[in-house]
């Protein structure tokens, strides 16, 4: 699952980097634009899903004589910045994207 996900990242990643050179007032602009905000909310309430599972997984399959103890704080900080990621798209969605429309 992680493969398809990194392949989503770097979409709204790329329409992200073309977002900043095109305005969002034509076609192509807003093509960006919508893939940018409404990928990137699908694609980190995925990664969202993907992290949880990912370190319910590692804590119950870790080993409990291991060099290293399992460590939860730091494996939960992918999942704050994914959370992150989705407030900021959806606070820019709900504040009308930028645009000066009234």
């Amino acid at each position: 699952m992680g493969g398809p996900l990194a392949i989503g990242l770097g979409v709204v990643f790329m329409a992200s980097i073309g977002n900043m050179f095109i305005p969002p007032t034509g076609a192509l602009g807003l093509g960006l634009y919508s893939i940018s905000m409404y990928g990137g909310l699908i694609l980190f309430g995925a990664f969202l899903l993907y992290d949880t599972q990912h370190i319910i997984r590692k804590a119950e399959t870790y080993p409990l004589y291991a060099a290293r103890p399992y460590d939860p704080v730091n494996a939960s900080l992918r999942i704050y910045i994914d959370t992150l990621n989705i407030f900021i798209r959806i606070a820019t969605l709900l504040s009308g994207g930028g645009s000066k429309r009234r």
